[in-house]
């Protein structure tokens, strides 16, 4: 099996190229960094490429030269970073994922899983999937994308579904929940991933966190290190059957709860959430991952607070590396 990893030298995909070598693979890494660290740790055990994925040509002579079968796509921009700019997230998100199903077209790959986002589906305040009941959300419910970055996800993943239909290609999009990781905790504030990410920062730094309400507000959040394990399992499956997975715990989470999992992890850190569901702008709900279980066996293997524990002591080496 040779597997591409896009985006090899960000965060999920860091973790998804660091999985691959963990199980005896050799990953091809192509992202738009230099990728230094990366190369320092691991460049004898992996093929490194700095190439973006908008670029047709290097990603054609990148999966002929290694004759690449499988595709993980995680290169691209994440979130509001373009709200304001939507042909810089086009560029990056929709034609780049093009060029990875035409690369994978033109040279044979058999299989594309591309990182896609949650937020594709509506807003489930107000329905049985919202507050206060969180029914799991199934994948074939109807999305109702509205930003720039969740539009292109949706249309990138409607055209990888057409090249499944019409060339043979066997590609999945994985709709992630909120996801924590060491390297996101320096990034506080914004939406409810960067409120939660904060938390741990702040804990770390000794920072107080404190947030007038939401304590009671429910979400699905899920470990970087159970999301990079997906990515490694589902290409590691015998057959994808469907084009698109949710990725989370498929349970429930609180502020509260999470607060309590880093109060736990990090003694003594000030961390106060009011009551209420008004935590941050967000895109609330619980998925079902039943269908990631049967098809690639799928299993969070990080229960929260341990999982919580081992980011904030990642994040203790990131944010106090003298300490």
């Amino acid at each position: 099996m040779k597997i591409l990893v896009t985006g090899g030298a960000g965060i999920v995909g860091g973790y998804v190229v660091r999985d691959l070598l963990a199980k005896g693979e050799r990953p091809i890494v192509v992202d738009v960094a230099d990728g230094a660290r990366l190369v320092a740790e691991y460049g004898d055990r992996l093929d490194y490429y700095q190439a973006d994925v908008a670029d047709l040509d290097a990603l054609k002579t990148i999966c002929a030269r290694h004759a690449v079968t499988t595709v993980l796509h995680l290169g691209g921009l994440t979130g509001a970073a373009s709200n304001d700019q939507p042909m810089v997230m086009f560029r990056s998100n929709m034609l780049g994922t093009m060029h990875v199903l035409e690369a994978a077209r033109l040279t044979g790959a058999k299989r594309v899983i591309m990182a896609s986002t949650r937020t594709v589906y509506p807003d489930f305040d107000g329905t049985p999937y919202g507050h206060p009941t969180y029914t799991p959300v199934p994948e074939d419910h109807w999305l109702d994308p509205a930003r720039p970055y969740e539009v292109w996800k949706h249309a990138a993943e409607r055209m990888g579904r057409f090249y499944r239909q019409q060339f043979g290609i066997e590609f999945a999009g994985f709709r992630f929940a909120i996801y924590f990781a060491a390297e996101r905790t320096m990034r506080a504030g914004g939406r409810a991933m960067g409120m939660l990410n904060g938390m741990i920062g702040n804990a770390v730094t000794g920072r107080p966190t404190v947030f007038p309400g939401g304590a009671d507000r429910k979400m699905d959040v899920i470990y970087v290190r159970d999301l990079a394990h997906a990515f490694v399992l589902a290409a590691a499956a015998p057959l994808l059957e469907h084009s698109a997975y949710n990725i989370g715990r498929g349970e429930a989470v609180t502020p509260g709860r999470f607060a309590a999992a880093v109060q736990a992890a990090v003694p003594g850190a000030r961390i106060e959430v009011g009551p209420g569901i008004d935590f941050a702008p967000g895109h609330y709900c619980v998925l079902d991952i039943s269908r990631a279980r049967r098809d690639f066996g799928y299993a969070p293997q990080w229960p929260l607070e341990k999982a919580v524990a081992d980011c904030a002591a990642s994040a203790r080496t990131l944010l106090l590396p003298s300490a």
